[in-house]
């Protein structure tokens, strides 16, 4: 007897609700109790053998780490191999045999060593794991880490993303080109990529590279906004080369996200929200979404010698919920907190905060204290079930080079659906011809549980057609403004999606005269 047997016997009976009731009763028959991830694989092999039909709320219910795949696509890292930074920062973890600024006992450089970086690899695994544990992966967003991208040579880059692009779809294309083509129209479909590189190494060039690439999102290691605090950390540029790579991305529709660390030396509680506020209010600024990782000392880096010398202190865990509180309440409703303090193994951090769950104790204390947070995350609909006739809703955000338009779908505290438009200055465009008098959508996205690209849930946000709505409003506007055409920095797995919407590629970008 086996647990697909057992499970095609009782599955019109099976509910939620009596999932464990049934699970020991299989148990005795296996001899062994079956866990979520063994249940689901043989729901998924009776699914294609159509033995059975779907069940939504028995797969939500078997599904593990629900959070993956919360926010309308499937996300996961894939590490690049170890190279030389250029960058000499005092705070940087340098590990033999490990990229810069990472530890091998970190999730993703665990399955990057495990297959000695191969990129293929990391991806086919990756994939595999998360359709175990009941994750869709039709729409998968892929976020390259390793330190500073745009040090890596060139060929290297290129290569590491066709072995990226084979892997989503088990291929063998030679080119980047013919594996992106296929992606376009492919069963799992890469919607959203993105890199991690330092400010002062954006130029025309690497931003060009970037898009033939097909990546949508960069990742800043911004650190500080103070020019003197980044000196004594050796960051080894000012404030200058974060504002002008914030620019140059933006007008070339890139989502922005920058790193932001409290607690450098130099800098003290009052300061970092300081800085918190600048990096919102200040028009050369801005960013999309911001990853807040707390300054924590790892053993054989200059700052650790600081620190055991005494010359650089470190908050206490009072001190420093205190300071991401007050940070996140100045967080606006157009930008994304990704992550509030970094997941690294207590073993190697010998001053700072050792709390992995900073951002669940900062939630939970804000809720008493009667505050919200009103980031975007904070917000998503995640997996709640739609409500009919969500409230449109436009912000205004002044960037320096053009305006941005936020606009998006909610209701209440919940988020369901976002646009960020930028209307450049600009007209004649510096890289990219094609950007020539045209608006740019720099993002859409509509959230909730990721949905299959060929099925339709009528209960689920992604299939209610809002990002659409969102965009003939964008559209209406750009129009209005004295715009000629709207162009989408469109991943490639998204295109047949705009050209549905009456959009054509042309050059790197999805584009629709107006």
């Amino acid at each position: 007897m086996t647990l697909t047997t057992l499970l095609a016997t009782d599955f019109t009976k099976l509910t939620p609700q009596n999932l464990d009731q049934f699970r020991r009763l299989w148990s005795k028959r296996l001899g062994t109790t079956p866990k979520n991830s063994h249940i689901l694989a043989a729901y998924t092999h009776l699914l294609k053998e159509g033995a059975i039909g779907p069940n939504a709320q028995l797969e939500n219910s078997l599904r593990t780490r629900k959070v993956r795949s919360m926010s309308g696509v499937t996300p996961f890292a894939v590490m690049t191999k170890p190279f030389t930074c250029p960058g000499q920062c005092t705070f940087c973890p340098l590990e033999v045999n490990m990229p810069k600024s990472y530890l091998s006992d970190e999730p993703a450089g665990q399955r990057a060593q495990k297959v000695n970086f191969d990129p293929y690899l990391q991806v086919k695994s990756r994939l595999e794991q998360l359709e175990a544990t009941g994750h869709h992966t039709d729409k998968l967003e892929l976020i390259v880490i390793g330190g500073t991208f745009s040090a890596y040579p060139d060929s290297y880059k290129r290569q590491f993303f066709l072995e990226m692009y084979n892997a989503v779809n088990d291929l063998k294309s030679k080119t980047l080109a013919e594996a992106q083509n296929f992606n376009e129209t492919a069963k799992r479909r890469i919607v959203s990529l993105s890199i991690e590189t330092r400010p002062d190494w954006i130029t025309a060039a690497e931003i060009r590279l970037l898009r033939e690439l097909g990546v949508t999102k960069l990742q800043i290691g911004v650190q500080a906004l103070d020019g003197k605090i980044l000196k004594r950390v050796k960051r080894g540029h000012s404030i200058r080369p974060i504002a002008i790579a914030t620019r140059m991305l933006k007008d070339s529709g890139f989502k922005i996200c920058y790193h932001f660390m409290p607690n450098l030396p130099g800098s003290n509680p009052e300061k970092d929200v300081e800085m918190a506020k600048l990096m919102y209010i200040d028009p050369r600024f801005k960013p999309d979404f911001v990853k807040i990782y707390p300054t924590q000392v790892i053993p054989k880096t200059p700052l650790y010698r600081e620190w055991l010398a005494g010359k650089f202190v470190t908050y206490n865990d009072k001190t420093l919920k205190t300071v991401l509180k007050q940070i996140k309440l100045v967080t606006p409703p157009w930008c994304r907190i990704d992550r509030l303090v970094r997941d690294i193994s207590k073993k190697w951090v010998a001053g700072g905060t050792k709390a992995t769950n900073m951002r669940q104790v900062i939630q939970n204390e804000l809720l008493r204290e009667g505050k919200r947070c009103q980031c975007i995350r904070c917000r998503e609909i995640k997996h709640s079930p739609f409500e009919a006739k969500p409230l449109f809703i436009k912000r205004l955000i002044k960037t320096v080079g053009g305006q941005e338009l936020f606009l998006s779908f909610e209701k209440g505290d919940k988020l369901y659906s976002l646009l960020r438009l930028r209307l450049p200055l600009r007209k004649k465009h510096l890289i990219f011809p094609e950007l020539n008098r045209a608006a740019l959508i720099r993002e859409i996205h509509t959230f909730g549980t990721v949905t299959r690209l060929d099925r339709r849930d009528k209960e689920k946000t992604q299939d209610q057609g809002l990002g659409k709505r969102l965009l003939n409003r964008a559209e209406a506007m750009a129009k209005r403004t004295g715009y000629k055409k709207v162009a989408v920095i469109s991943a490639i797995g998204t295109r047949n999606y705009y050209r549905k919407l009456g959009y054509q590629l042309e050059g790197l970008y999805m584009t629709k005269s107006l």
